[in-house]
């Protein structure tokens, strides 16, 4: 991996004002890509995407994670705003990935395929240079000033999250979304999935349905807008499964989960001590999932699970599942809960 030349960077700046911006940010701050920005009241605001010492990354373009990254930089990123008028640095941000296996690093494209990225002049094979700061009005402010960017989850699916100016506190910023997810509680998080890869209806509002694929067997409904007053997002969400599919919902309290699982186990699903640790373990609000295999009169099935640890404790587990094995795991949730969803005892 080769680190990015500040020089080569600095010269698609233009002349007068590369010497004063590179001035604000630290010396081996290297700025990727800056945007102009409009504000309502006519003040001058610059946006500036830059990273630390960035390492450059080449694809090998057969990977799920090539069609989001491409070739791509890779270091700490960060955020700034400026005003050009007296050379202000008024605040920055750092930029971090959905996943922990990153260790406070981000990926920026500098060549990758037109698809969640904004690309204005693919080639034949659908790849070019990204336009990264592609700032819009995605709050319905009436200020274009925000921007997505993306972090890659799964062939085809990739966390998105919205980065840019804010007129109402003249800032960059990192917005966060509220997702409600039918029985779950609402959680505030800064990433989502898919929504902002998705061209809004109409400034600030997103309604569309996908398929997460990779065995989850569920159209999921998404309804998406900003709340001004409270400065973030709000996503609705909606899990429909497959015909043939069905789902149900328990809560169960943190000393009950050991003997809820063995009583999953007695259906043939694979609940040994890491699927007990995974979701003990999980942050308290967020909702998390994962796939079971289950073994019900000698077939292969699987059980699709999403949990969330809520402010009591109380643990609300979340089923999809088919066939037979639907129909018994159906019958014995209705007799381990009470019609509210809680588990008995």
């Amino acid at each position: 991996m080769k680190s990015l030349p500040a020089a080569l960077i600095l010269l698609s700046l233009p002349a007068p004002a590369a010497e004063p911006i590179s001035a604000l940010l630290p010396h081996d701050a290297c700025i990727i890509e800056t945007a102009n920005v409009t504000t309502s009241n006519g003040n001058p605001r610059v946006l500036l995407l830059w990273m630390t010492a960035p390492q450059r990354v080449t694809a090998s373009w057969d990977s799920g994670a090539d069609f989001v990254y491409g070739d791509h930089w890779f270091a700490p990123t960060s955020l700034s705003l400026v005003d050009p008028s007296n050379g202000k640095l008024l605040n920055t941000i750092r930029i971090h990935s959905n996943s922990r296996q990153d260790h406070g690093n981000f990926r920026i494209p500098f060549f990758t395929f037109d698809g969640p990225y904004y690309v204005p002049h693919p080639n034949r094979d659908h790849k070019g240079k990204p336009v990264l700061l592609h700032l819009q009005d995605l709050t319905g402010e009436g200020v274009a000033g925000q921007f997505a960017l993306f972090d890659y989850d799964a062939t085809g699916i990739y966390e998105s999250s919205v980065f840019g100016y804010s007129p109402q506190s003249d800032a960059a910023v990192q917005y966060r979304i509220e997702v409600k997810e039918e029985k779950f509680q609402p959680v505030v998080q800064s990433w989502v999935m898919q929504v902002f890869a998705h061209r809004p209806i109409r400034p600030a509002f997103w309604k569309f349905t996908w398929e997460p694929g990779h065995g989850a067997s569920a159209w999921v409904d998404e309804e998406v807008h900003f709340d001004p007053a409270r400065q973030l997002f709000l996503e609705s969400k909606i899990v429909r499964p497959y015909p043939g599919y069905a789902q149900a919902s328990c809560s169960v309290g943190p000393s009950a989960l050991p003997d809820f699982l063995q009583r999953l186990a007695k259906f043939g699903v694979e609940t040994d001590p890491s699927l007990q640790n995974l979701i003990q373990n999980s942050p308290p609000g967020q909702i998390e999932s994962t796939g079971i295999g289950t073994n019900f009169r000698g077939e292969l099935e699987t059980l699709q699970l999403k949990w969330q640890i809520g402010d009591s404790g109380k643990i609300g587990i979340h089923f999809i599942t088919e066939s037979e094995f639907r129909v018994a795991l159906l019958a014995a949730l209705s007799a381990w809960c009470y019609p509210t969803g809680v588990m008995k005892n």
